[in-house]
């Protein structure tokens, strides 16, 4: 209905609530990157229980620490844990780099034509160099090339040498996306540092970077990335030096067709073979290696490789012909995930329970244990059955391997049979710290996290190294713009004397950052798979996800459970340690020594549980230095960021302003309810300011609303002391009465 008033009429108009309600956001949702015994690489998964944890991401390995601390945080009281695999990448900043590799087999179909198949032996990813050439030639038609190309991205000085420079100053440069490089220029490294020449510039260059190289030519200096591909990066992001260099300070990006020709993945040899050779497929044969099929089938179907041509491929340079009737591989099978565990599966081909002869079963074996079963299935893509249609269905599939129709001619049945998957790795080769750090660009590492909006708690369990615990926190504080808490781990075997150089020196990671905070030693727990660990009835692991845990129990106990330190014998206790990797944080001495450095204990006394006994940021002298403090300021912050979404592109009046001022005060009065605060008299637990002063007419115009917010935050009592003395109130009385 019209709400204008022509005729006469009755109007209903809902007002816009001068008060709008602020939901709240979730508070321990909680991401940890780390490696796993399969589960997609790259990706965050969420598991809302171990159990769901095992289905997706299987079960212990002898590397899992983050099983380990998935457990612990479920068996603590956590319920949202997003799960992130890594595994060796070439290069982070490309996804596809990585070095895991997939478990193969091939079902077969007799009683038909077969291709033409060329395959190698040497596994992917295949070490090239620039100019490779694969030449094929299928079916009896002419050769053809498929050339490979990469160059690496390169930058040169401004002008030729010499270079005016002088002691101490630095180039700040990044390469192939990774973490930002500082190279100092000596006097003792040149002969006149002043007049230093190119080779000499080079050389300083070369000591101190890494993932590059300098070279030089006619007295011009030159910056290249070792990788060699379209995911070649380097940028001279600034440093005192480049006044003198004159190195451009824009991003560079290699060229080529492959991202790196050192190591070039099989999905870029089947997209250029594909797309060069008419009539050929190809694919991954069993153990990674490159395989190449005639799509024609029959005794003209045929397929050479030239003597010679990109030999790292492996690829036979004898003929080879398809045939008129024999076996030919009908279904690739491969593991859902790339990974060894799969090395462990058998598919297995049963004739079709329903007992249709154009039908079959398909049975799938772990280590020697019926896992699935997959009756009637079809070879006919139209059929409601069709293999892969039932197998690869994302939910109701399976979840250990996928399977992949060769289209064979007639869409032969496979016989009855059991194949073997081999050729898997994990992909651990290499490892280090920048497979968990990873890249923005990339979206690996800790940045396969930038999806989960509710992120609030980060960890990776395990690995603690000064490179990630120092990234975890950038990526806390800076990347998710102070709206997410990192949970440290200590290094293995660390005395107390031992963190503490850790924290101050190694790492520096005292007074770093209050959006972490580390916690020491490490614990005991009972060992839960001895076939994987061995026969100790007790493991030492990473506390970080049973802290995560006791935090999102801590946090759900009751409405103000966020602003509760989650720590002490109460709050603080810790399900399922048995205890702790050095007992001296049992000693007062020792907790003496490392707690003023910021580093929470864990412990226990007689009589007590295993608790956390610390609730301290990294950081002393920031605003919100401890625990909880500082996550219910994020927590605040999260939600009026989102509860005042309403406010953003109206007009910006006097009225607007008080319905912010009034939402604002609303929420916080519900917080301070909530024991958010130091004082439940509103006057001294917050304040809000809306006021023309903040808002002044410049400011109204460029666009802005500014409301200013105090928060008299809790801080945690964590020292008690008792002053005792001895009772003389009876003889001051007494001499009181006599006048003394």
């Amino acid at each position: 209905m019209s709400g204008q008033l022509l005729s006469s009429k009755v109007v209903i108009i809902e007002e816009e609530p001068t008060v709008r309600g602020i939901p709240t956001v979730p508070t321990s949702v909680a991401g940890a990157v780390g490696l796993t015994e399969r589960g997609p690489i790259g990706q965050a998964t969420l598991c809302s229980s171990f159990e769901e944890y095992q289905t997706r991401f299987g079960g212990f390995t002898p590397d899992s620490d983050l099983a380990l601390a998935a457990m612990g945080f479920f068996e603590n009281g956590g319920s949202q844990l997003w799960v992130v695999r890594t595994v060796h990448y070439a290069n982070t900043a490309d996804p596809a780099s990585h070095t895991a590799l997939r478990a193969t087999g091939f079902l077969v179909a007799g009683n038909g034509p077969t291709p033409a198949v060329l395959t190698g032996v040497t596994p992917a990813p295949f070490a090239l160099q620039d100019g490779d050439r694969l030449v094929l030639s299928a079916n009896g038609g002419a050769d053809v090339d498929v050339a490979f190309n990469g160059t690496p991205a390169a930058v040169s000085t401004g002008a030729a040498e010499p270079y005016p420079l002088s002691d101490g100053q630095t180039l700040l440069l990044r390469v192939d996306g990774g973490p930002e490089q500082a190279v100092t220029f000596r006097a003792t490294d040149f002969t006149d540092i002043t007049n230093a020449t190119a080779a000499e510039v080079a050389a300083a260059l070369n000591a101190a970077l890494v993932g590059g190289r300098a070279t030089t030519t006619g007295g011009i200096a030159h910056l290249a990335s070792d990788t060699e591909g379209t995911s070649s990066r380097i940028q001279v992001t600034g440093g005192t030096a480049n006044a003198a260099l004159g190195f451009a300070t824009t991003a560079v990006q290699g060229s080529g067709n492959v991202a790196s020709l050192r190591a070039v993945q099989l999905a870029e040899a089947k997209a250029l073979i594909e797309a060069a050779v008419a009539g050929v497929v190809a694919e991954a044969g069993p153990g990674g290696v490159l395989q190449v099929r005639t799509i024609a089938t029959g005794t003209s179907a045929t397929l050479r490789a030239q003597v010679g041509t990109a030999a790292a491929f492996g690829l036979p340079s004898t003929l080879q012909a398809g045939s008129a009737s024999g076996t030919a591989n009908a279904i690739r099978v491969e593991g859902r995930d790339p990974g060894a565990y799969a090395n462990r599966i058998e598919a297995e081909v049963r004739t079709a329970t329903d007992g249709s002869l154009g039908a079959f079963d398909l049975l799938v074996v772990e280590d020697g244990v019926y896992r699935e079963t997959f009756p009637n299935l079809s070879m006919e893509p139209d059929a409601p059955r069709y293999i892969e249609r039932i197998v690869n269905d994302e939910r109701t599939g399976s979840i250990y391997i996928r399977v992949a129709d060769q289209r064979l001619p007639a869409t032969p049945v496979p016989t009855v049979q059991t194949v073997a998957l081999t050729g898997g790795s994990d992909g651990l080769v290499g490892l280090g710290d920048s497979d968990f750090i990873g890249s923005e660009a990339g979206k690996t590492g800790l940045h396969a996290l930038d999806q989960v909006q509710d992120l609030s708690l980060l960890l990776v369990p395990g690995h603690a190294t000064p490179a990630v615990h120092n990234a975890m926190l950038r990526y806390c504080e800076v990347d998710r713009e102070g709206m997410v808490f990192a949970i440290l781990d200590p290094p293995a075997n660390q005395s107390a004397t031992a963190i503490v150089t850790y924290v101050t020196t190694t790492a520096a990671l005292e007074g770093s950052s209050e959006y972490g905070a580390l916690y020491w030693p490490r614990v005991k727990v009972l060992n839960p798979q001895k076939s994987v660990f061995g026969a100790a009835e007790q493991l030492v692991v990473a506390p970080s996800g049973i802290i995560a845990g006791v935090y999102a129990r801590t946090d759900a106990a009751r409405p103000s459970g966020i602003y509760e330190p989650p720590a002490g014998i109460e709050s603080g206790r810790m399900f399922g340690v048995l205890g702790f990797e050095t007992d001296e944080v049992l000693q007062e001495r020792k907790r003496d020594l490392v707690y003023p450095h910021r580093i929470n204990p864990l412990t226990t006394g007689p009589g007590l549980p295993r608790y956390i006994d610390g609730s301290r940021t990294l950081k002393g002298d920031g605003n919100f230095p401890y625990v909880a403090e500082r996550r219910g300021v994020i927590f605040i912050e999260r939600s009026l960021k989102q509860g005042l979404q309403f406010a953003r592109h109206k007009n910006n009046t006097e009225g607007l302003r008080a319905q912010v001022r009034r939402t604002l005060t609303a929420f916080l009065l519900a917080q301070m309810n909530n024991g958010a605060f130091r004082s439940r008299e509103p006057a001294k637990a917050f304040f809000v300011d809306v006021s023309d002063q903040l808002n002044t007419p410049s400011a109204v115009f460029a666009g802005k609303l500014i409301a200013r917010v105090g928060l008299a935050t809790n801080k945690p009592a964590e020292f008690i002391i008792l002053r005792i003395s001895q009772d003389t109130r009876a003889l001051e009385a007494e001499l009181a009465a006599a006048g003394a």
